[in-house]
């Protein structure tokens, strides 16, 4: 399965620069920090932190640290560190079937743009990531922020698709305003009925 069912392992663990993109899915290596709080950027804020939460890409566990929901960024402070855009999280969810995962935990898949360059026979290999606090009853909380702060970045790709079919529905609607219509009864027009409201007016005088 190569290099694609690894690809988060790979941007996580490799020495590369801090901001990498690996099958165009980028994962920030090493967020500056000041001990287990990641440095912030201007107008960002920690919205919910985690102590003691294990990060795994697919069945790789990558360690364990304090993991931050920021208003623009998901940071785990585990080993080098590891930061997420919210919009690169196409789903999360709480997860407590032991069948699945043998811990509690908050699953998510990641985005990964290469897959639609994949064959269509072929199933597309999805970006994984379980973050495991050591405290289960917390998850609820966490859920809920990551939620909430996912609302407040919304994909911009996403946004630009709505908006150009919003724009291709105005067209329709327009298209179908601007275009002749059948006729309604009898249409009047100015030009031509001149001559009748002449003889309407003169028919008037006379009575």
């Amino acid at each position: 399965e190569g290099a694609c069912l690894d690809l988060v392992a790979c941007c996580l663990l490799r020495g590369t620069p801090r901001r990498r993109t690996c099958c165009a899915m980028p994962i920030e290596k090493g967020p500056a920090r000041d001990g287990d709080v990641p440095v912030l950027m201007e107008g960002e804020e920690i919205k919910f932190s985690e102590p003691r939460t294990r990060l795994y890409t697919r069945q790789h566990l990558e360690g364990e640290g304090t993991l931050h929901l920021t208003t623009k960024r998901i940071v785990w402070m585990g080993g080098p560190g590891c930061a997420i855009d919210y919009p690169f999280v196409t789903m999360h969810a709480v997860s407590r079937d032991k069948n699945a995962w043998p811990d509690p935990c908050l699953y998510c898949q990641l985005k990964d743009e290469d897959s639609a360059g994949q064959d269509e026979e072929e199933e597309p290999s999805i970006p994984e990531l379980r973050f495991v606090p050591a405290e289960p009853a917390h998850l609820q909380q966490l859920f809920q922020v990551f939620s909430e702060m996912s609302a407040l970045n919304p994909d911009p790709q996403d946004e630009q698709d709505e908006s150009d079919s919003d724009d291709e529905f105005d067209d329709e609607l327009l298209g179908g305003a601007m275009a002749p219509q059948a006729e309604l009864g009898v249409m009047w027009n100015a030009d031509s009925n001149d001559a009748a409201m002449e003889d309407a007016d003169e028919d008037d005088a006379d009575m």
